[in-house]
């Protein structure tokens, strides 16, 4: 696709070549210009809706680093973002306004690294500027960069690699010390979280097969990738037996929970008399759960708790009752009824209600005003939460152009004009569907309507489809085959979109936020799918009239 694109550049006159790479610069100004101004819109329209449910348990943990507390922290969340904030209140200032700046940046960032990686692929400019727009300007994605948490900063380490790792396959980078930045950012998302473990393998493998060297070198590339990311992920573990810190637990519990909930087998197995305290509450949750899930009420989802109540007994020790949940837990994976049970009525279920904003728990995001409560319940003076603003206050006090700039700066008021009206554009909570342009609507992330992200989710389950066929047709010689570095980057943006919604679909999570890791690489299989259609589009351009001509040579011999 590039040979036509240059060959259509050779024929332009010179002066328009020498515009075309400005042109584009400019372009690019202006799109990075739009999403930022996208964003700082949301964070002046909710200046002090910071918090959400998790966020106190990282607030919890830099906050006690940064005081002297570590070690008697019990904080039971990795601290991969809690070192984020503490390098943030380090560089800048011990404040949550500084935090959420920082994660609408690395989303933007992240956005850039994904259309990047579809550029060095081959795709023409306006696939990758594609790309970039849906990463970046995608509501929900929005929403929650304006709320601490692990979601942005975990995307952004999984971008860099990716971008990394298309720099090594398709620009010829320096392999190994390419492999040393992918470690360092695969270890640093596995910190922040880590679920982001299966990404990890994905980007390892897909490196080990996509570099252009001999099997040893690139055996050796991802080896030391891999071992510099299971090292950062270690090292905490090495820190707390040095400075004496006694792990307070873990999540695991939490994790198991839904599992066995959900699919363990409450009627045969291991621990049967703690099952028997649990079966009737058990059998009456999995009776009233519907098709869709359990309606308006997140918390219906979490009845397995529950049941890890009714099993207690009450000697036992938190130590004791997660020997149980992973004795079931383990009971039910490797039990054929029981793991298939919970593959075909589960888990599929949760993939498509996370692609496709299948029940209302996937599609509906809360609305922004109702953190109010979590910022007054989990208030952190220490980082300037509650932060006291009020809507548009943050560009009244803190914008003002110089004088000498006043033709080309619009005014604090013109400014907060222009952000209210770009939040008219589907970022506001509304029951119905915003209007976008030409008479396309869109919905808000706020409704009860299905949002943009199945119109993402189908690019790239037809990329996915794409890539499959033009293989088989590819080698069968039917048609030229797709371009290889086209393939290499799209299986990578497909694959990494369908782990990272397997891992919350498969322990039935069922929150609207676990899409945010989603999102950003359909948009990468977006701009690629694109790509390939416009390549398949110029196979027609070119044997099109070689076609017509070898039809009316045949028809003037005969």
């Amino acid at each position: 696709m590039r040979n036509l694109f240059d060959k259509l550049d050779s024929r332009l006159p010179a002066f328009v070549r020498m515009a075309n790479p400005i042109a584009w610069s400019l372009i690019w100004v202006g799109a990075i210009g739009l999403a930022m101004l996208v964003h700082l819109a949301f964070l002046v329209h909710w200046p002090d809706h910071f918090v959400h449910e998790d966020s106190a348990a990282y607030l919890d943990e830099a906050q006690s680093i940064l005081t002297g507390h570590y070690v008697d922290d019990p904080g039971r969340r990795p601290y991969g973002v809690a070192l984020f904030l503490v390098l943030l209140s380090k560089l800048f200032s011990p404040n949550i306004l500084v935090f959420v700046v920082a994660q609408h940046l690395l989303s933007i960032l992240s956005a850039i690294l994904i259309a990047a990686a579809v550029r060095f692929a081959g795709a023409p400019r306006i696939c990758s500027l594609l790309a970039f727009f849906l990463a970046a300007l995608y509501g929900r994605t929005i929403h929650y960069d304006n709320t601490v948490g692990a979601e942005t900063i975990s995307v952004f380490l999984m971008s860099l690699p990716v971008f990394i790792a298309s720099g090594v396959a398709f620009r010829k980078w320096p392999p190994f010390l390419s492999a040393i930045a992918i470690g360092l950012s695969l270890g640093a998302a596995m910190l922040c979280r880590s679920a982001t473990v299966g990404a990890a393998v994905v980007i390892l493998l897909w490196l080990a097969m996509s570099v252009d060297i001999r099997w040893i070198r690139r055996l050796g590339v991802v080896a030391l990738a891999g071992g510099i990311a299971a090292a950062v992920y270690l090292a905490p573990n090495a820190v707390n037996r040095i400075v004496g810190k006694h792990p307070a637990g873990s999540e695991s519990v939490a994790v198991m929970a839904f599992i066995v909930g959900y699919s363990g087998d409450f009627d045969h197995g291991v621990h049967l008399d703690r099952k028997a305290q649990a079966r009737q509450f058990v059998n009456e949750k999995r009776a009233t759960d519907g098709p869709l899930g359990w309606g308006v009420d997140t918390g219906e989802y979490q009845w397995p708790f529950g049941a890890l109540n009714l099993m207690r007994r009450p000697t036992d020790s938190d130590a004791d009752i997660e020997k149980v949940v992973r004795d079931i837990f383990i009971e039910t994976l490797t039990t054929p009824s029981t793991l298939w049970r919970h593959l075909s009525k589960y888990f599929a279920r949760e993939m498509y209600f996370l692609l496709f904003d299948g029940n209302v728990i996937a599609r509906k995001a809360s609305d922004p005003q109702g953190y109010e409560f979590f910022v007054k319940r989990d208030a952190f003076p220490f980082f300037k939460s509650p932060t006291g603003f009020k809507p548009g206050s943050l560009i009244f006090n803190y914008y003002s152009p110089p004088k000498k700039l006043s033709w080309l700066l619009p005014t604090a008021t013109k400014l907060q004009a222009r952000l209210d009206a770009l939040m008219t554009y589907g970022y506001l909570p509304r029951p119905d569907r915003a209007p976008l342009c030409c008479r396309l609507t869109i919905s808000s992330e706020y409704d009860d309507l299905p949002g943009p992200i199945r119109w993402l989710s189908a690019s790239m389950l037809i990329l996915l489809a794409t890539l499959l066929v033009g293989e088989v047709v590819g080698r069968s010689g039917w048609l030229p085959p797709l371009p290889r570095n086209l393939v290499a980057i799209g299986t990578l943006m497909v694959l990494l979109a369908l782990i990272n919604a397997a891992f919350p679909a498969f322990l039935i999570y069922g929150l609207n936020r676990y899409a945010y890791c989603v999102t950003p690489f359909m948009a990468g299989a977006a701009g690629v799918l694109f790509a390939v259609l416009l390549d398949r589009v110029r196979l027609i351009a070119v044997n099109w009239p070689r076609g017509v001509r070898a039809m009316s040579v045949v028809e003037q011999a005969g």
